[in-house]
This record gives C-alpha cells, sequence and structure tokens, in this order.
C-alpha cells in the first residue's frame, strides 16, 4: 500500500503543535507494517536551515491560483529512519520566520493563497516523484482542497484510478475560513461552490473540504469523534459530520516510545521503570531544588501541568482553584506561555507562594521531560483535547494524571475511583472548578498511602501507547476505503 502523507507540517522539519508529531512518527509506524509511506509538505525556512542541501525532484511545475501563474520547485530528502520526504518550494509564500502567522499580527493574510498552492502542487509531485499513492492522508484545513481536487479531477486520470482519500481532523476549531471572494482562485466546479460543499455562512472553509469530499474522515481520539457531531465541540460542522455516518472514525494518537521512555531518558537525573522507582525520587528532588522549592517541603506530593495558558486547557479552572490550593500540602510546577491574564494571575500567586509555586514561561524540552518523570500528578483539566499527549507521557513516567474527562482524556485515562483495580488516573465529568480539586484531593489522599500507590503507577506505565496500534487501525481504515472502492464493504476492526 502507497500513501502520501499531505501535511502543512512534521517532526523534525516544521512544527507548533500535535499534527506535526503525527505526522512525523505514524508513517515510521506504517512502514514497519509494509506500507510504501512518504510525506509532502512546504519548504519551510526552518527546514531550509534544518536541511540546507536537498535533491532535486524534476524540474518544477506551474500552477495556476485565480488569474496568476507559479511556477514552483520539489526537493526531495528522507527522514533518519528512511521515510522519503518532499518539500515544495515557493520562498514568497514558504520563506518566512513561523509557519502560519506572526505571534503580534496573527494569521498571515496570504494563507489562503499559500495552502491552495500546497494542495494544487500534491498532483505535481506525484507525477514527478513518478508515484502514485493508493492512499492520500490529509491532514487538517491546510489539506482539505487536496480532496475536491481528486475528486473532481485527478480520480479520471488513469495514474490515480485505484487512489482514495482519507481526511484526519487534529482540531475542529481551526478551520481555515476565507471570505467568498478566494471561491475562484480554487478553479473547481461552480457546483462546489453550495452547502453541500465548501460554502460555510457565505464563506471558504477548507476544512469543510476535507470532510466533505474524502472518502473517509478520522479524528484523533474515538471519544473526540463523538464529540464533534455535538453543537458544543462542532464549531458549526457537527451537522456535515454527522452526514458522514459510518465514514467517520476516531483513532487515538500514539506517543514516541523512544523519546519518552523513563528507563533511557537523557534529559533525566536518574531513570526508572516500574520495578524500581528510585530514579523517580532522585527527579523529583532535582525538579523541586530546580524551582525554589523550601527543603521542607519536597516530601509534599508535586503536582505538575504543562501547556498553552489558555482557558481551552483548563488553565480558567486552576485560577479559580489556586487559592484553596495552596491551602493544601502541595507544590506545584507549570510550563507554559499564552495568555497574559492567565500568566498575571499565576505570578501573583508565586509572589504569595514563592517556595510552592513556580511557573516557567516558553518552551523547554527538558523542563518538560523534568515535570513529566518529576511530578507525583499531572493536571490536565483541559475544557476540550481532541487527543492530548502529555497525559500518556504522564502515564508512561508513574506521574499520575488527573483529566477532564473529554476527548482523548477521557480515551486513555480509566478512572481508579471507579475502577480501584484496573484505574490509571482520576477523571472529573463537570468542568466546573469545585469537580477538580475534588479529584485533586481524592489523589492527595490515594498518594499518602504508598502502597496503592505504588500500584496506580505500575498499571499507567504498563499501558501501551506506542504508534504501532494506531498504526493497525489507520492500515484498516485504509482497507476499508480501497475495498469500498472495489464495491466491497470490510466493517472497521
Amino acid at each position: 500500500m502507497q500513501i502520501l502523507f499531505c501535511t502543512s507540517e512534521a517532526s523534525p522539519f516544521a512544527k507548533t503543535g500535535g499534527l506535526a508529531d503525527v505526522a512525523g512518527s505514524l508513517p515510521e509506524a506504517l512502514h514497519k507494517l509494509g506500507c510504501d509511506v512518504r510525506i509532502f509538505m512546504p519548504l519551510y525556512r526552518c527546514v531550509r536551515e534544518m536541511l540546507p542541501v536537498l535533491d532535486p525532484l524534476g524540474h518544477g511545475a506551474t500552477i495556476t491560483i485565480g488569474p496568476h501563474d507559479y511556477h514552483v520547485h520539489l526537493w526531495q530528502s528522507r527522514t533518519a529512519s528512511g521515510i522519503p520526504v518532499y518539500f515544495l518550494e515557493k520562498d514568497e509564500f514558504y520563506d518566512r520566520s513561523y509557519l502560519y502567522g506572526s505571534p503580534l499580527r496573527g494569521d498571515y493574510e496570504d494563507n489562503a493563497e499559500r495552502f491552495i498552492a500546497f494542495s494544487l502542487s500534491v498532483r505535481h509531485v506525484c507525477e514527478a516523484a513518478g508515484w502514485f499513492p493508493t492512499i492520500f492522508h490529509l491532514h487538517d484545513w491546510q489539506t482539505g482542497l487536496v480532496a475536491p481536487y481528486f475528486k473532481m479531477n485527478w480520480r479520471y486520470d488513469p495514474a490515480f484510478a485505484r487512489s482514495g482519500t482519507v481526511f484526519t481532523i487534529h482540531n475542529i476549531a481551526y478551520q481555515g475560513v476565507f471570505p467568498a471572494g478566494f471561491f475562484p482562485l480554487l478553479t473547481l466546479p461552480p457546483n462546489v461552490w453550495s452547502f453541500q460543499g465548501i460554502e460555510f455562512w457565505g464563506q471558504c472553509n477548507f476544512l469543510k473540504a476535507g470532510i466533505v469530499y474524502s472518502d473517509f474522515v478520522t479524528t484523533v481520539s474515538p471519544r473526540y469523534a463523538d464529540e464533534i457531531t455535538t453543537g458544543d465541540f462542532g464549531f458549526g460542522l457537527e451537522g456535515v459530520l454527522k452526514e458522514r455516518g459510518k465514514n467517520l472514525s476516531g483513532i487515538l494518537n500514539g506517543i514516541d516510545t523512544k523519546l519518552w521512555d523513563p528507563g533511557t531518558d537523557s534529559y533525566l537525573p536518574g531513570n526508572y521503570d516500574a520495578d524500581d522507582l528510585a530514579g523517580k525520587k532522585a527527579c523529583k528532588l532535582a525538579l523541586c531544588k530546580q524551582a525554589g522549592f523550601e527543603e521542607s517541603t519536597c516530601d509534599f506530593p508535586l503536582l505538575g501541568m504543562i501547556g498553552r495558558l489558555a482557558a481551552q486547557k483548563g488553565f480558567d479552572l486552576l485560577e479559580q482553584i489556586l487559592p484553596d490550593l495552596m491551602k493544601l500540602p502541595v507544590n506545584l510546577m507549570i510550563l507554559g506561555t499564552g495568555d497574559a491574564s492567565i500568566e498575571k494571575t499565576i505570578r501573583s500567586m508565586e509572589k504569595l507562594f514563592p517556595n510552592r509555586i513556580k511557573l516557567s514561561s516558553g518552551h523547554d524540552e527538558q523542563m518538560a521531560h523534568m515535570i513529566e518523570a518529576g511530578s507525583d500528578i499531572f493536571l490536565m483539566p483541559s475544557r476540550y483535547e481532541p487527543c492530548g499527549l502529555n497525559q500518556m507521557y504522564s502515564l508512561r513516567y508513574g506521574t499520575i494524571p488527573v483529566v477532564h474527562a473529554t476527548g482523548g482524556l477521557d480515551n486513555s485515562v480509566k478512572d481508579v475511583l471507579l475502577h480501584p483495580d484496573s484505574g490509571t488516573g482520576f477523571k472529573f465529568y463537570k468542568y466546573e472548578p469545585e469537580a477538580f480539586l475534588e479529584k485533586i484531593k481524592s489523589a492527595l489522599e490515594l498518594f499518602s498511602d504508598s502502597r496503592k500507590w505504588k500500584q496506580i503507577q505500575r498499571r499507567a506505565m504498563a499501558q501501551d501507547f506506542s504508534w504501532s496500534m494506531s498504526a493497525k487501525h489507520y492500515l484498516w481504515v485504509y482497507e476499508r476505503v480501497l475495498s469500498g472502492k472495489r464495491g466491497l464493504d470490510v466493517e472497521l476492526r
């Protein structure tokens, strides 16, 4: 099976979020299952800096966007494990400091043209490589237009006659919505501009294009697949997603189990595993020292939290419970940046409790690993979370999570209070500060019983969140798409 990942970012080349982790890791897992997988993405400035020498792919191509013709160049390289990667070069679109927009000015004004160009170039990269995939795997709104281009045009080419499309939604909140005036630039048939097509309240919706015209739609956890068909989580597309019916499925993301392994993690002062947790204690002491917590409080349960300082990540709940939380014998270590008002609130509490709360701003990979290893309890109270990765890292590191029962958090954490003999963490079900605080207290109560706590840790560390499991599910989706094209009906296993 030949699979082309069409993505706007992929680790380690370019990353803003979880999409890059999926596009960087899932192809390798599929390759191990015998698939011929390749990746296509833009040649951003950060990619050029990482890979100063690339091999040309063909002689370039000309694409038409409205009245303008653009000549683009194609390049190729490979990942560390040998997965072929193709890059689209068009410096006026991609040679920029940021992928989608600047922190001060917001989204780039030409994002529509940038990703129309990318979507149109998918056909050209296949022709230049002389390689025609059986599955185009598309990711998020930036590649949504590939689906109607394929369905309206490319599939009539004998080279693509056996191909199908799968579209994955990583976060439905980001849809790529542009004014109606952009539709003529797409060079698609007029009937595509309808409420049954890409029209969305009088505007062009690139995410909707992927949902409507792909053969199959997936998202990054089973629970999230259900949630986005409701008004609370669908962001206006819940009706469109309901119509996809059995051609919509949620597949839980995996994690990089080589990078995130407490037994070999080079960021840690002490390594450990489920049979010998001594190294975890060394990590906690080192983290407390680094945070400046008083030595007398280092035996307190250490709570960790990593994420964007935003209400979506549950920091609005944390703000409300902080005064009561500090009445308990706990320390709190936070890594993140984002909303200035949330940061101001946490900083004010940091001043009131300088030896018990520490906020580390920005992105620090070593600190992220230290918090996962050194914390006793990990807080992840997201309002919604399509999949989430930190709760999986926490489980792997024996750091017991307290999560809001939504999206991938609900799928990956089993409630200890409901399942005493098999639970791996704590879940609260109403998005309220009182419910969040109550579950933290429940976790603290169990933490005081070291025997029971170690049992929970060992169960947590035994969970398998490797990409191999997710890859098998995606392979079943691909098989279903291709079987459907052959007139068969294969049930998703």
